[in-house]
C-alpha cells in the first residue's frame, strides 16, 4: 500500500498558506491570470484549451498553497474531516508504469496530482490474473476494494460482471475510458475519440485525400468503436466510400491486404494502434513504399517516447493526464455528494497533429 497526500515545505511559495490561500495567490505562484487558475481548478482546463503544462503548474501551485478546493472534507463550509478519504486505483491489467514513457503513466500521474489537490490518500490495489488473464476485483464474492472509499478503475481489458456487482454493492467508482454498460449506470471519463477521429478525416479530405483504409483492433471496446465510428460518420458527411475496416491482430494482417487497399485507391490509412501500425510499416518498407509520399499514415492513438512516438508519427493524442485528474476529482464530489447534480459521465477533447507522415495524395492518384 502506497499513499499520496500533499506535502508542505517547498520553496518559492507565497505567504499566504494553508486555509487563507486564495486564487489570486495560486496565479502569482503559477504565472497565469485568475481566470485560467479558476478554470483549472473547476476541471474545465482541457474544455477552455489551456495546455496540459499550464495546468499541471497551477495544479502543483495549489498543492504548495494547500489550497482548499471544493474536497469532499471542505464542501459547503464543512469542517475538514478528520481522515482524508481513502481512494482506490484498481488496474485490470499489469499496467504499473517503468518509466514515463509508459502508455499509463500520464494516468496515475493525473490521478495522484488530484488527489493531492483534493487531501485524499490513494492505495493501489491489484490481484492475481483469472484464467483470461484479467485482475479480477471480486474472489469469491468479496470486493478487493472494500477498504477504500472509492475507487478509480482502468485497464483496457475490464471485466463487466465486475463492474455490475461494484455498482449493485453501491461502491462509489469512476471508470478512465468510456464503458456503457446496461445494467448498471456507469461514471466514467474518457476521450472524445469519435469527434477527434472525425477531425482528421475532415483534414485529410482538406489536404486532397478521397480514399480511405482502416486498420482496427480486433477485440472491439468503446474507444475503438468510437474511432470508427467518427471516422465512417465523417466520410459518409463527404459522400465519399467507406471502406470495409480491417478489424484484426498484427499477427493476421498480410501484404495482401495493404496490395488490396491501394489497389483500391486508399491514400490514407487509418491505424488504431501501435502493435497494428508496426506490422504496417514493415510490409509497406517491403513493397518499397516511402510513407507519405506514396500513402499517408495516421496513428488514431500517441506512442507516448516508443518507436511511433508524437514527433515520429502524425497521431490522436489522448488526454491521459487530465482523464486521471479529472476522474478522481468526479470520485471526490460522488463521495462527498452522492446524489448531487454530476456530470457522470464525461468525454474529454482530444488534439492531433498530421506532421510528419501525411502528405497531400500525388496528382496521379
Amino acid at each position: 500500500m502506497a499513499t499520496v497526500g500533499m506535502t508542505g515545505g517547498e520553496k518559492g511559495v507565497t505567504k499566504r498558506r494553508g486555509n487563507g490561500s486564495r486564487q489570486s495567490d495560486i496565479a502569482r505562484e503559477a504565472g497565469v491570470s485568475q481566470s485560467t487558475v479558476s478554470m483549472v481548478l473547476r476541471g474545465s482546463g482541457d474544455l477552455s484549451r489551456i495546455s496540459p503544462e499550464t495546468q499541471r503548474r497551477v495544479i502543483n501551485a495549489a498543492r504548495r498553497l494547500r489550497y482548499p478546493t471544493n474536497a469532499p472534507q471542505q464542501r459547503d463550509g464543512a469542517e475538514r474531516r478528520a481522515t482524508p478519504y481513502l481512494l482506490g486505483v484498481h488496474t485490470f491489467e499489469p499496467i504499473f508504469p517503468t518509466s514515463a514513457w509508459d502508455y499509463y503513466f500520464e494516468f496515475l500521474q493525473g490521478i495522484e496530482e488530484q488527489a493531492g489537490l483534493e487531501g485524499c490518500n490513494l492505495v493501489l490495489f491489484t490481484a492475481s490474473r483469472d484464467e483470461d488473464g484479467v485482475r479480477r476485483i471480486y474472489r469469491d464474492g468479496v470486493s478487493t476494494l472494500r477498504q477504500a472509499a472509492g475507487s478509480v478503475l482502468l485497464g483496457h481489458h475490464a471485466n463487466r460482471d465486475d463492474l455490475v456487482q461494484l455498482a449493485q454493492d453501491g461502491h462509489p467508482y469512476v471508470y478512465i475510458g468510456r464503458r456503457e454498460i446496461p445494467e448498471a449506470d456507469l461514471c466514467y471519463v474518457g476521450g472524445d475519440y469519435r469527434s477527434a477521429t472525425g477531425r482528421i478525416v475532415d483534414d485529410l479530405v482538406a489536404m486532397g485525400h478521397r480514399g480511405f483504409a482502416y486498420l482496427g483492433e480486433a477485440i472491439r471496446h468503446e474507444p475503438q468503436v468510437d474511432r470508427w465510428d467518427g471516422f465512417s460518420a465523417t466520410l459518409d458527411r463527404f459522400g465519399l466510400p467507406v471502406p470495409t475496416p480491417a478489424f484484426v491482430h498484427p499477427d493476421q494482417l498480410t501484404a495482401q491486404w495493404l496490395d488490396a487497399a491501394l489497389a483500391g485507391g486508399a491514400t490514407a490509412i487509418l491505424v488504431e494502434s501501435v502493435g497494428l501500425l508496426r506490422v504496417l510499416a514493415a510490409m509497406a518498407g517491403l513493397r518499397g513504399l516511402t510513407i507519405p509520399a506514396d500513402v499517408s499514415v495516421v496513428l488514431l492513438v500517441d506512442d507516448q517516447g516508443g518507436e511511433f512516438s508524437p514527433g515520429q508519427w502524425a497521431s490522436l493524442r489522448v488526454p491521459r493526464n487530465a482523464m486521471g485528474r479529472r476522474a478522481v476529482r468526479l470520485l471526490a464530489g460522488l463521495l462527498a455528494d452522492p446524489t448531487g447534480e454530476h456530470e457522470r459521465q464525461v468525454l474529454l477533447p482530444c488534439a492531433h497533429h498530421l506532421a510528419p507522415t501525411v502528405a497531400p495524395p500525388r496528382a496521379s492518384t
